[in-house]
This record gives C-alpha cells, structure tokens and sequence, in this order.
C-alpha cells in the first residue's frame, strides 16, 4: 500500500450542515464582540434582544443540532429556507458595513449561508434500488 495517498473520508451531510451553523453563530459572536470592543455599536436594546437578537441565536444554536437528528427531508427544506432568511439579514449587515473587517464578516456570512444552502440542495438521496432491497 502506498502510504502517499491519505484516506479522503466521506461526511455525512447532517454533519457539514451542523459545522456550518456552528461556523455562523461563532462569526455572528465574533462581530458582535469586535463591534462592542471596537465601540461601533451601542448594546442592543432589551427590545431588540428580546425581538431579535435572543431568537436569531436560538435559531442557529437549533439549527447545529437539529441537522444533526432531524429528517432529513425536513432538515433538508430547513436548512434552504432558514439559510435563504440569514442571506437576507447578512445583506443588511454587508449594506450597513462602514470598516473594512465588517465587509470581511459580511462576506463570511454570506459565503457560509450559501454553503449551508447549497449542501441542503444537494443533499444526497437514496437510490431506488437501495430503498426497496
């Protein structure tokens, strides 16, 4: 055997989707951080953390582990509509970016949320052979 070529090891779909969510909320964590260090923003307001902040984490922290456990038929839609609703709040993020590091972020975002989107689309499916044996 050669030892030069390295095992590239199939990922389960559930588990790339999974990483990317982690991925999102740990960058929306990050902007936030750098935000509030950098003093660009003011803290949020108890009705914007209420309204918005608190359930848009809720939803990504949901969506690392109902990728994992979900159906996939459902985890499948999930993840196309949910990551499609991120792409909106990122491109009004992206549209307000005033530093460069937040054009980075943006972008980040976005890159992630199409990733998420594209591994929901093309989530392998099960043969018709392997499904009735």
């Amino acid at each position: 055997m050669n030892s030069d070529h390295l095992e590239d090891v199939k990922i389960n779909v559930k588990i790339i989707l999974a990483a990317l969510w982690a991925a999102h909320f740990l960058l929306w964590t990050f902007g936030d951080m750098a935000s509030l260090l950098q003093e660009i923003s003011e803290p949020v307001e108890d009705e914007l953390l209420l309204f918005v902040a608190v359930p848009l984490a809720v939803l990504q922290a949901s969506m690392i582990f109902f990728s994992l456990v979900g159906k996939p038929n459902v985890m499948r839609l999930a993840n196309m509509i949910i990551g499609l609703v991120f792409v909106l709040f990122n491109l009004g993020f992206l549209s307000e970016s005033n530093a460069g590091w937040e054009f980075l972020l943006g972008t980040a975002y976005l890159l992630v949320n199409a990733l998420v989107i594209f591994y929901a689309w093309k989530w392998p499916k099960h043969d018709e052979a392997e499904v009735t044996s």
